[in-house]
């Protein structure tokens, strides 16, 4: 018998079975809320949004460690469909950040899908993120709606409680043009420059219109952002005029303990 540590997300898969045939569990559901409550219960944050007593939002997040440092990982957050885009979401981040500073944690990190508009102006936008690690497939093969028939990239969003980057004033050096076309390398005169990529705007439809493009814009970007991180750019900010982009730069002037990128 081999015992060996599991990284590959597909293979994480496999272990459903056998947590199934072990505890007797019939459906994961019990599995999700046990998980959760201990996770509650060894330093994380469970957070729930009611209306007259009614759940219709709930956040959880837990310890993340990393190259020596702790932080809190924020796996997830979400609202109920019909009360979705309605600010529940940003007030339940804004009470997140709250705990976080009370309870000592200086960095609060979560992960995106790097083409999802929405998320983007979520994250970056409107709670001031910035990312500067993209994560190939990080869930493995993903079956729901949002994610079935491809590659399941993430960008790692990182919100420094007591650090916000000022949007820069020059205007942005695209990448590619509002249809997706990357016309331009990231590495062909843009050192040191504030540049922009545009990302769909809405790239669940975009998948089940031309899945073959969804997945050639998929791969572009990934190549873009892979080759601007390692370059010592970063994510930070997001315009959704003219057209949904990114705003993306070097950064000078950051605190010691943000220069080392935990998530590399």
């Amino acid at each position: 018998m081999d015992i060996k540590t599991i990284n590959d997300p597909d293979e994480i898969r496999k272990i459903l079975p056998v947590i199934r045939s072990a505890w007797g569990f019939e459906t994961m559901e019990s599995l999700v809320k046990d998980m959760v409550a201990a996770m509650r219960f060894h330093g994380g944050l469970v957070l729930g949004a009611y209306i007259n007593g009614e759940m219709i939002g709930m956040s959880f997040s837990f310890p993340g460690y990393r190259k020596g440092k702790t932080y809190l990982y924020s796996h997830m957050t979400g609202v109920i469909n019909d009360r979705k885009y309605s600010g529940i979401g940003y007030e339940l981040k804004q009470a997140q950040i709250k705990w976080a500073k009370e309870n000592g944690y200086d960095l609060i990190a979560w992960t995106f899908d790097p083409l999802m508009s929405l998320n983007a102006n979520f994250n970056i936008g409107k709670l001031g993120a910035i990312s500067r690690t993209y994560l190939r497939n990080f869930y493995g093969e993903m079956e729901d709606q949002l994610n079935r028939g491809m590659r399941t990239d993430r960008l790692v969003a990182e919100l420094w409680v007591d650090f916000r980057i000022e949007d820069p004033a020059d205007d942005p050096l695209f990448l590619n043009t509002p249809e997706m076309d990357f016309s331009l390398e990231p590495t062909e005169n843009t050192d040191g420059k504030t540049l922009g990529m545009y990302i769909p705007e809405d790239f669940v439809n975009l998948k089940k219109k031309d899945l073959k493009f969804a997945m050639y814009v998929r791969e572009k970007s990934c190549h873009v952002l892979e080759t601007l991180f390692n370059q010592g750019y970063w994510i930070t900010g997001y315009r959704r005029l003219p057209k949904p982009h990114y705003i993306i730069r070097k950064l000078t002037g950051v605190r010691n303990d943000m220069r080392d990128n935990l998530f590399q």
